[in-house]
C-alpha cells in the first residue's frame, strides 16, 4: 500500500487554499484488496451551534471475485457459482451533529444524508447472473438517511480500540431514481450496524482487548427488482463516508463461510473477536504481531423474508497479525462449525483479512 502520493496531493490541494478554508477540510483514505477509496470533507459550514456540519463528497472502486448461488438452498458449488466484478462507486451528502465529542473534536452523534452511486461491470462467461435484474450490469442510485454514533477511540500505543460504533440507516432505491438503465433496482433497505471495544489489557508485553459486532438488515420490495448484490450484503455505514458500505452478507461477515452463500432478503449475524498485540515486540517502531480469536454467528430466511433460526450457522477460528499502517494484516484460519451436508462446503479453510474484520 502507498499512502505517500496520495497525501502529497491532498496536501498540495490544500496548500492552495486560504487558511482558514483549509483546516476545515478532512481527507479520508481506504484500500481494499485490490482497489481503494478517497473522500474529501468540508466543515467550515455549522448550521447548529457546537456541533460539525460535514460536506462529503467520495469516489472509490475496485475489482473483486463474487458468487451467486442460485437455489434458495444454496445447493450450487462455490466452483460453478462464481462471477468477477468491476465496480465504481460515488457519494455526495452531509452528516449534521447532533452532540458534539471535544476531546477528538469531532461529531459523536450525528445525522446522516447521502446521494449514493455505483456502477458494476460483470464477467460473467458462465450465465451465473442470467435471469438476475443485473444480469447485463447495474448501474444504480439511492439515497441513505439515518444516525450515527461514534464513541469509539484507538490507542496506537497499545494497539487497543475501546467505545461504542452504531449506525441506523434507510436506503431508497427506486426504479424511478433512474434506476433501470443498466440493470433494474427498485427496493429499500433498513439495517443496523452495532459494534462495541472494550480493552481489557494494556501492557507493553500484551494488550488485549474484546470486540463485538452485530449485523441486521432487511431488504423490502419485489423479487424481481431486487439485485443480487443486494441480497448478498448487509446495509449500513462502517465509516463515514467511505468502507465497505454495504459489505458482504452472512457468506463472507460470518468467517468460515464461502462468500455470498446465504444470501436473502432478511439477515443477521454477530462476530465476536478477542484480539491480542505484543508492543515490546514492534519492529523498526512500524510493524507489531499480534494473535485473535473469533466466534460467529449468522442467520437468513432462506429468501421467504421470514427469518429462520433453524439452523444458527456457526463459526469459530483465529489468525495471526501484523499491525503496521493503521491496518491489521491477517491470516485466518476458519472452521464452519456447523456445514450443510454438502461435499462442495469445506469446513476448514484459510483467509487473508486487509484491515480488521470489523
Amino acid at each position: 500500500m502507498k499512502r505517500g502520493p496520495a497525501l502529497l496531493l491532498v496536501l498540495l490541494c490544500t496548500a492552495a487554499l486560504p487558511q482558514g478554508m483549509a483546516e476545515e477540510l478532512l481527507f479520508r483514505w481506504d484500500v481494499r484488496l485490490l482497489g481503494g477509496d478517497l473522500a474529501l470533507g468540508y466543515r467550515g459550514l455549522r448550521l447548529l451551534p457546537g456541533v460539525d456540519t460535514v460536506l462529503w463528497v467520495s469516489a472509490g472502486g475496485g475489482y473483486q471475485s463474487a458468487n451467486y448461488f442460485s437455489a434458495a438452498d444454496d445447493s450450487s458449488p462455490p466452483s460453478e457459482a462464481g462471477y468477477t466484478c468491476i465496480n465504481a462507486d460515488w457519494r455526495l451528502g452531509l452528516a449534521q451533529g447532533i452532540l458534539f465529542k471535544a476531546d477528538q473534536d469531532r461529531n459523536l452523534l450525528e445525522a446522516v444524508l447521502f446521494y449514493k452511486g455505483k456502477y458494476q461491470h460483470y464477467i460473467d462467461e458462465a450465465g451465473i447472473l442470467a435471469g438476475t435484474p443485473e444480469a447485463g450490469g447495474l448501474l444504480q442510485n439511492s439515497i441513505l438517511g439515518g444516525l450515527v454514533l461514534d464513541s469509539t477511540v484507538r490507542d496506537d500505543l497499545y494497539v487497543t480500540q475501546r467505545g461504542v460504533y452504531g449506525a441506523l440507516t434507510a436506503e431508497l432505491a427506486p426504479q424511478g431514481l433512474l434506476n433501470d438503465r443498466a440493470g433494474v433496482s427498485n427496493y429499500t433497505r433498513l439495517a443496523l450496524l452495532l459494534s462495541g471495544f472494550l480493552p481489557v489489557l494494556s501492557r507493553r508485553e500484551v494488550s488485549i482487548y474484546l470486540a463485538d459486532r452485530l449485523l441486521f438488515d432487511a431488504l423490502l420490495g419485489e423479487e424481481a427488482q431486487i439485485p443480487v448484490s443486494a441480497r448478498t450484503t448487509f446495509g449500513g455505514l462502517s465509516k463515514l463516508p467511505i468502507g465497505y458500505n454495504p459489505f458482504r452478507g452472512l457468506g463472507g461477515s460470518v468467517r468460515g463461510l464461502p462468500r455470498e452463500l446465504f444470501d436473502g432478503y432478511v439477515k443477521a449475524a454477530n462476530n465476536f473477536d478477542v484480539r491480542l498485540h505484543f508492543p515490546a515486540l514492534r519492529l523498526f517502531n512500524l510493524v507489531t504481531p499480534g494473535l485473535m480469536a473469533f466466534f460467529d454467528a449468522g442467520v437468513y430466511d432462506r429468501r421467504t423474508w421470514r427469518l429462520s433460526f433453524d439452523p444458527v450457522w456457526l463459526s469459530a477460528g483465529g489468525g495471526l497479525v501484523l499491525f503496521a499502517l493503521g491496518f491489521d494484516f491477517i491470516l485466518y484460519g476458519n472452521c464452519f462449525l456447523n456445514p450443510p451436508d454438502s461435499p462442495n462446503i469445506r469446513r476448514f479453510t484459510l483467509d487473508l483479512g486487509l484491515g480488521a474484520h470489523f
